[in-house]
């Protein structure tokens, strides 16, 4: 299935489990991502976020 880019919006910031569904990985995927700095992330208190320009560059960059 074909990835939705449409629902991406670049200006916001998005859960690492939502991440997980835009791209259709599971939620360790996008953790070892996110270790190896393929995907950056902020930290927002406790939780974690990818920006949506982060997600639509790693889509083209592949």
């Amino acid at each position: 299935m074909a990835i939705d880019l449409r629902k991406i919006d670049p200006e916001l910031n998005y859960p690492l489990k939502q991440v997980a569904q835009f791209l259709e990985v599971s939620y360790g995927t996008i953790l070892n991502l996110r270790k190896v700095a393929k995907l950056k992330s902020i930290r927002i208190g406790k939780k974690y976020y990818i920006q949506g320009k982060e997600i639509l560059s790693y889509i083209d960059n592949g």
